[in-house]
């Protein structure tokens, strides 16, 4: 698996290609520039043959460009059941789109749950739960690299991802970091800001004591 990492802009979180025989997207951003990062994408890999959008939680920050890469692409849009269920249903507390002063248009998800294997190829991602910043928060994890896309659950340098808006939970995140860590990984792909290829352990390390120590 080859990771492409498209950044993101202002409020709009990263997006990742994840590149092998079948390749998958892993969030969207708000959609405010999601031409630009579609024709990234396209410079890499031909958009029709992106099957899978993972979403990695429901916040608009990452999921408000769905759609649009969604009719892009034709792909299907995935996303953690705990977030899923309710989304489908209606409710959209847990996007929080006020905060970035828009509304979300209807998505169709299909629930993904903790554990589930996603081939792509060569590669085998497993879908972890890591709650915490949302109930449905996950990451994406290939084993043989030991690289995980994480999300907004921990960042670079020592970040952690927030647990203020509803269905955040302070001691799940620290559990959700402390996972992490024991995982042992080299690589990490945060959700928002940069990444870490080689010492993904010193930045969860960094994380987990700042969660430790303030609060």
């Amino acid at each position: 698996m080859k990771v492409h990492y498209i950044a993101g802009v202002a409020f709009d979180s990263n997006v990742y290609l994840l590149e092998d025989e079948d390749p998958v997207l892993v969030d969207t951003g708000t959609g405010s520039y999601a031409d630009t990062a579609l024709e990234e994408v396209s410079n890499i890999v031909p958009l029709d043959r992106i099957g899978r959008i993972v979403l990695t939680h429901s916040h608009y920050d990452h999921i408000g460009g769905a759609k649009a890469f969604q009719e892009a692409t034709g792909a299907k849009l995935y996303m953690h059941e705990a977030e899923a269920r309710p989304l489908m249903g209606g409710d959209i507390s847990l996007v929080v789109s006020d905060a970035v002063g828009r509304r979300l248009k209807g998505l169709e998800v299909e629930p993904l749950r903790t554990g589930e294997k996603l081939k792509l190829g060569k590669t085998t991602l497993e879908v972890l739960h890591t709650p915490g910043h949302s109930p449905g928060s996950i990451a994406l994890y290939d084993r043989e690299s030991a690289s995980a896309v994480v999300g907004d659950t921990v960042f670079c340098d020592g970040g952690v991802g927030r647990w203020d808006f509803p269905g955040g939970d302070l001691s799940e995140l620290r559990s959700s970091i402390n996972r992490l860590r024991e995982l042992g990984l080299k690589n990490m792909y945060p959700g928002h800001g940069s990444y870490a290829e080689g010492d993904a352990k010193a930045h969860l390390g960094m994380a987990a004591e700042y969660i430790a120590e303030a609060y």
